[in-house]
């Protein structure tokens, strides 16, 4: 394997750790939002609010990796991710904090 190779694995270890973090944080977040809506007798699923974050998302996506900007390039400036790909990234983390809210006990108007 080469040396280039090598760190760049490296350098993706260490995002999949931080990434880790990020969503262990977010589960945090996922379990109080769990019991808030058992609190109140509300739904795990919220379509609604699962289609405006994913749009937030590829919003945000478009307006801060413009793709066509010719000053973007491939050191990370410009996003190599399209709409489709980010929706099944976010729909997978969204599937995931639909199942523990049902594991954490909120109410349930959805099948998974």
């Amino acid at each position: 394997m080469t040396q280039a190779l090598q760190q760049q694995r490296t350098v993706i270890d260490e995002l999949d750790l931080e990434l880790l973090r990020l969503i262990n944080r977010r589960a945090q977040a996922v379990a109080e939002i769990a019991r808030l809506k058992r609190q109140h007798n509300l739904p795990v699923s919220d379509e609604a609010r699962e289609a405006a974050v994913l749009n937030a998302v590829v919003q945000h996506n478009v307006e801060h990796n413009p793709q066509h900007n010719p000053q973007h390039n491939a050191q990370g400036h410009a996003s190599l991710l399209n709409a489709a790909g980010l929706r099944r990234i976010f729909g997978a983390i969204l599937a995931e904090s639909r199942r523990l809210q049902h594991h954490l006990g909120a109410e349930s108007t959805c099948t998974q």
